[in-house]
């Protein structure tokens, strides 16, 4: 798929002076443009080489003059344009924009998105026959299976055809929410290479799972009200309290040791090896570990471990000791 072209030589260093973004699939934008500013924008540079421009709100002056003036800091400027189907251009500022394109700064990188591009129309007859345009849509069934594969595949899972058409088959052609299934799928499968067509038929559009994975986020938030509100929701479609205790449990232990690993100043690939877990877990973790200290941590698997032995041996109410369990996880 091109996009997984453009976005490999993105990450390679590979970057266009100009991209036009087009087309109804948002996803495929938001992905390249969050590889743009994986490679160029750093905390450090970010006020001075990142512009962001709402086309109705700005004009093509905004846009070349951000493009042609130098970086404080050096490097290549990211400049992003979004919604050109939003606006109208007289035809001097699309004649400055056209000579602009034709020969861009080597110092930036513009990109322009639009969610329509009547190419019927001179400027975007002109826009999208440019080298970095892409036509943003979703692929046929059989592009989409290989896409999802591959997709598994650079996260270091191998997804195997008959779980690859489940997935598709259950979300259809939208490449943003299989991303976000897939991502489910991989944290379900942990430390496991292989994703079986029996895990997508248990998580994928299932609505109980889905409240599962959206309570241990809501945990590693410390969003104590969102998180009681989604037990709730658990227990009244059934759901076996072990089994809900058993996910968190499983979610907590993994933040556990990348705090861990991470407080002896190792970075993903040394913390993955370590733990024998996928990058894509350890980078998962990390977004949520600076809301918890060691101690927290210590305590949070304590406060599991006898919840897990209250609701097999006390015969106290499972939700009582569920909610008490959330509660002092998001305390402090």
């Amino acid at each position: 798929m091109l996009v997984d072209q453009i976005i490999h030589g993105i990450n390679e260093g590979g970057i266009a002076p100009f991209y036009f973004l087009y087309g109804p699939e948002s996803f495929y934008r938001v992905e390249i443009i969050q590889a743009l500013n994986q490679k160029l924008i750093t905390p450090d540079n970010r006020d001075f080489n990142l512009e962001n421009f709402e086309a109705r709100e700005s004009s093509v002056g905004d846009w070349i003059g951000a493009a042609k003036t130098l970086s404080f800091l050096g490097g290549t400027k990211l400049i992003i344009v979004r919604n050109l189907n939003e606006t109208t251009l007289e035809d001097s500022d699309q004649k400055t924009l056209l000579e602009y394109i034709a020969d861009p700064g080597l110092d930036s990188c513009l990109v322009i998105t639009a969610d329509k591009a009547d190419q019927k129309r001179k400027l975007y007859k002109k826009l999208t026959t440019q080298q970095g345009a892409l036509l943003c849509e979703a692929p046929q069934e059989t592009g989409l299976l290989t896409w999802v594969k591959s997709r598994a595949r650079s996260f270091g899972y191998n997804l195997s055809s008959e779980a690859a058409r489940k997935m598709v088959d259950r979300v259809g052609a939208k490449p943003g929410i299989l991303a976000k299934e897939l991502e489910k799928v991989m944290t379900y499968a942990g430390k496991e290479n292989k994703i079986t067509e029996s895990m997508v038929g248990e998580l994928v559009g299932e609505m109980k799972m889905e409240n599962a994975f959206l309570l241990t986020e809501a945990l590693k938030e410390k969003k104590a009200e969102k998180a009681l509100l989604l037990l709730q929701n658990q227990l009244n479609q059934g759901e076996d309290p072990i089994k809900i205790l058993g996910l968190i449990a499983w979610q907590f232990r993994t933040l556990w040791e990348v705090k861990h690993y991470q407080g002896q100043k190792y970075g993903v690939q040394k913390i993955a090896k370590q733990m024998g877990a996928k990058p894509f877990l350890v980078e998962k973790a990390l977004q949520y570990t600076k809301n918890f200290n060691q101690s927290k941590l210590r305590e949070g698997m304590k406060c599991l471990f006898e919840a897990d032995r209250e609701l097999k041996t006390s015969g106290r109410d499972p939700q009582g000791i569920l909610e008490a369990l959330l509660l002092r996880i998001c305390s402090g």
